[in-house]
Formats: C-alpha cells, sequence, structure tokens
C-alpha cells in the first residue's frame, strides 16, 4: 500500500517577502565565536561520541 508524502510549506506573499528581507539582513552579521569554555565542553562531547560503541 502506497503511503501519501506529505506537502512541503511554502512561504507566499508578504511571508516570503520578509523572511527574504530578514535572511539578507543577517547574511552580513558575524557569527559568534565559542568562548574558552564552550569549547573545550564542545571538545569533550567529541570524545565522548567518538568511544560511545553499542
Amino acid at each position: 500500500m502506497a503511503m501519501s508524502i506529505k506537502s512541503i510549506p511554502v512561504l507566499t506573499g508578504q511571508a516570503a517577502a520578509n523572511f527574504v528581507a530578514e535572511a539578507d539582513s543577517n547574511k552580513n552579521q558575524t557569527t559568534p565565536a565559542l568562548s574558552e569554555k564552550a569549547a573545550e565542553r564542545l571538545k569533550k562531547v567529541l570524545e565522548k561520541s567518538k568511544a560511545f560503541t553499542f
């Protein structure tokens, strides 16, 4: 039995224009850097994930 594929919502009209305008204004902003503490936590998480076995 075939299952129907759910449609993907599409922005139209003013919502689409607002989305594009917001995306364009955000594209030039810099991404904040990780703090030293956050970078260390991320490193620990990655090490644990690599060592994980099922």
